[in-house]
């Protein structure tokens, strides 16, 4: 079994992916751009059946009303794994897109995405209804707790994306360093003491820890970074 060390407030998220040509997507707080990839993350109250990997749905269910405090039960993130979404290197893909009802969701990124692209949020449900997503991974190939070993411990950001949905036209919220990269606090003081890029080696096993707020409804947009 696994043990964890919280580093945070734990949270993750949810996706389906779709690159879109220009025009540009027209967003407050989006910056004017062409191709972009957009990833939509949907709560429910009753968990929908399927994997979500057919072309058609292009997106990610997670459970509404969800919060995972990792400070609690140490073994529910192991026996769970609701909310949560698990991320691998490949082409932009929803590869499992239920992240409600069983083991977790599975979305392909680009290997280099945190040096290539920026992450925007966009809340577009009903006012009220709110994310708190936390970039996790197990310790890998660095012994980051500096205990002398290598385990298998779940270590989570000291950042994460706390959004709600107010009245009015959904605004999009830049969130790179929270989603694209980890930010690890190795000496007790809830501080960041180090930061890793998404998919660095010195880390395995990346996912968001999605926590929502009622039937959220997000939208990831990925866009290419500006040169």
């Amino acid at each position: 079994m696994k043990s964890i060390r919280t580093i945070t407030g734990l949270a993750a998220i949810a996706a389906c992916t779709l690159m879109i040509a220009a025009p540009a997507l027209a967003a407050p707080g989006l910056p004017g751009v062409g191709d972009f990839y957009l990833v939509n993350v949907h709560a429910y109250e009753n968990c929908p059946n399927g994997d979500f990997t057919d072309s058609n749905r292009r997106m990610i269910a997670v459970k509404a009303g969800y919060t995972f405090d990792p400070a609690g039960e140490l073994q529910d993130v192991n026996l769970s794994k609701t909310n949560q979404i698990y991320l691998e290197p490949g082409d932009f893909n929803v590869v499992d897109g239920n992240a409600c009802n069983k083991g977790g969701a599975l979305l392909n990124l680009p290997l280099d995405v945190a040096t290539t692209y920026d992450v925007y949020v966009r809340l577009v449900g009903k006012p009220q209804t709110g994310i708190d997503v936390t970039t996790c991974a197990d310790e890998g190939l660095v012994d980051i707790d500096g205990d002398g070993t290598l385990e298998d411990v779940i270590m989570c950001s000291t950042e994460s994306v706390v959004e709600m949905r107010a009245t009015g036209k959904p605004v999009a919220v830049k969130v790179t360093q929270e989603l694209l990269t980890i930010c690890l606090d190795t000496d007790g003081d809830t501080e960041c003491d180090v930061r890793y890029n998404l998919f660095d080696p010195a880390l395995e096993n990346y996912f968001w820890q999605w926590n929502t707020t009622g039937q959220a409804k997000a939208q990831l947009i990925f866009v290419p970074v500006q040169q």
